[in-house]
């Protein structure tokens, strides 16, 4: 990969001299160029002002092109495809499957997307229309509709030969979906099962139940979770009343793990999942989408200084309080975020349901009172060693007994909480459980010290 990043690094630098051709230079990187995975070139597509991803495109062969646009994000096709004259055009969306044209759809205008729709087939622009009516977070907005099917009345003679004419303007999968004569799906046959068999052989006698079907407003998440429990690589998609619609493949499973799991990263981390890439994301838009956490975050935040204001004359009175304070406090924060971490992690892999719940929260509990009590001892050699006051340091390690174990049980609990109310467990991590528990960690030190020390 390194060396792919040389390489690219390079011809960035040199962009013009591989556009114009006219140096040596300039065709030898050229060369190189047309011999790098499609992905790459796409990457280094992003890199580019839009006038010479434009002009970068159009020389490409159209086999390559075609390819290289399918790989860069909707919001820039959009931009690039209006920039292009309509037959290039045309011969770009022919090339792209209907769940993908959808994407660039939603980033077109009304009015280019009048225009566009009009270069398709009818039956090609019928699929787009119906897919905009999905949500692209959906199983509707992710599938693939143009599919190869059979119906279950065929022979397998005659399968056969439907595959040899219509397969190569459709997606034939190593399994192929069967209907009925409405288009309700009613199971599948594989390939090599279809070719093996005799000719005369009905499909609808050697066809296979479907072990997992889906419906069209299944969350994507959902479907793919559904489909890593049944070891399945297809899973037809079908509306309320069985109709065949598409199908969810492996790849799209892993595309869809791919996006929940940046998702949840940046939930983690207080932050707005970036809906494209990086650098498909205006500035204003990351500063929007950080600051309004940070600000959020620095507000709630200024409860830990009125708690502190409130103890202020034993602060003043016992200053081994305040040299022990950030200790407990970000002790307090790492031990609640493991716990929220672990347990996110059980929501997301299903192993951590409603109904084991309070087992969960037991273990939690003695997990968290087993760890605080041997943190607290050591906690209390070094406050001693420090300041061989006996009464101040059994203060300060009861403190981080109680801080450690509260903030393991919350950990625990609000991902489960925001779980109950469908909402992502992810957001319950860092930032979000630190500051809360920053504000919980000054509160019960500065309480059960006031206790101990009076």
């Amino acid at each position: 990969m390194l060396k792919v990043k040389k390489i690219l690094f390079q011809i960035e630098n040199n962009i013009d001299a591989v556009l114009s051709g006219d140096s040596i230079l300039g065709l030898d990187l050229w060369n190189i160029l047309l011999q790098q995975h499609n992905a790459d070139i796409a990457m280094l597509l992003l890199r580019l002002d839009i006038n010479r991803q434009e002009a970068l495109l159009k020389k490409f062969p159209q086999d390559i092109a075609f390819k290289v646009f399918r790989k860069i994000p909707a919001p820039l096709q959009a931009e690039l495809i209006v920039l292009v004259d309509l037959d290039y055009a045309a011969a770009i969306m022919k090339n792209m499957p209907a769940d993908e044209l959808t994407d660039l759809f939603d980033h077109l205008s009304d009015e280019d997307l009048e225009k566009y729709l009009k270069l398709l087939q009818a039956k090609q622009r019928h699929q787009i229309i119906s897919l905009l009516n999905f949500n692209p977070h959906s199983a509707g907005g992710r599938m693939n509709s143009n599919v190869f099917t059979l119906q279950k009345d065929f022979s397998v003679k005659k399968s056969i030969e439907l595959l040899q004419r219509i397969g190569p303007h459709r997606d034939v999968l190593p399994q192929i979906f069967i209907t009925s004569k409405d288009n309700v799906l009613v199971g599948h046959i594989t390939l090599d099962r279809l070719v093996l068999s005799k000719p005369e052989t009905p499909l609808a006698s050697i066809i296979d139940k479907n072990v997992l079907h889906v419906y069209v407003d299944e969350d994507q998440e959902d479907v793919a979770n559904q489909m890593h429990h049944y070891g399945v690589l297809y899973a037809p998609v079908v509306d309320k009343q069985k109709h065949f619609l598409g199908v969810i493949t492996a790849d799209d499973v892993f595309e869809i793990i791919k996006e929940e799991g940046s998702e949840d990263v940046y939930r983690m981390f207080g932050l707005v999942p970036i809906e494209y890439s990086y650098f498909a994301t205006s500035i204003w838009r990351l500063v929007w989408q950080r600051g309004r956490w940070l600000i959020g975050l620095l507000v709630l935040q200024s409860v830990s200084s009125i708690i502190l204001s409130h103890y202020g004359s034993m602060l003043n009175q016992y200053t081994i309080i305040a040299v022990f304070l950030t200790m407990l406090i970000g002790t307090g924060g790492n031990a609640g975020s493991q716990s929220a971490t672990t347990v996110i992690r059980g929501l997301t892999t299903k192993e951590i349901t409603r109904r084991n719940a309070q087992k969960v929260l037991l273990r939690e509990l003695t997990v968290g009172a087993l760890i605080a009590s041997a943190l607290a001892t050591v906690a209390f050699a070094r406050v001693y060693a420090s300041c061989r006051d006996l009464l101040g340091s059994i203060a300060i390690v009861t403190s981080l007994f109680f801080i450690v174990v509260t903030s393991m049980l919350l950990g625990s609990i609000i991902p489960m909480i925001l779980e109950r109310f469908d909402i992502d467990p992810a957001h319950s991590a860092a930032p979000f459980l630190s500051t809360i528990m920053d504000i919980l960690g000054v509160l019960i030190y500065c309480f059960v010290c006031s206790k101990i020390l009076g």
